[in-house]
């Protein structure tokens, strides 16, 4: 089996994660459009949950997210609470369901540390730089939105 092979099969897991995310919890399942690789740290949007990993893969997932989308999403989840925090809460949530749902897949040879969160303009100093990571964007409710996968053997 190709090492691309065996990174289109992993990427797939995480496209598969975040459909079934957003289609239990949004109602809709996103429409994903043409994944990247970047050589450079992508550009974000105003929320990004960030979710470190390491194991046989090392490096880390996020999901970036516009404050609209955000306030829609924590309307649907009955919070009354709209402000930044609780969006950089919201996504930190959301990337760690996600990672956790994958690990399913990959099982121990992907452990995760706690969710991390940061505004647009800011990357945790506590994670590496990627030298590539894969920018798959998607839309979901007239909102663009990304998932980035840095991720190294």
């Amino acid at each position: 089996m190709s090492i691309s092979f065996e990174t289109e099969q992993e990427l797939a897991v995480f496209i598969g994660t975040v459909g079934r995310y957003f289609q239990t919890v949004g109602g809709v399942l996103p429409d994903f459009l043409a994944p990247t690789l970047e050589t450079v740290l992508p550009a974000r949007l105003d929320c990004t949950g960030y979710m470190p990993v390491s194991g046989r893969l090392e490096g880390w997932i996020a999901l970036s997210l516009p404050s609209s989308l955000l306030r829609t999403l924590l309307d649907r989840l009955g919070e009354d609470r709209h402000d930044e925090a609780a969006q950089l809460d919201l996504v930190a949530e959301i990337t760690s369901t996600l990672t956790s749902n994958a690990r399913a897949h990959f099982g121990e040879h992907l452990r995760v540390a706690p969710p991390l969160a940061s505004s647009a303009s800011e990357f945790p100093d506590e994670l590496p730089a990627p030298p590539l990571s894969f920018r798959l964007p998607f839309q979901l409710q007239g909102a663009d939105a990304y998932l980035l996968v840095a991720l190294q053997r």
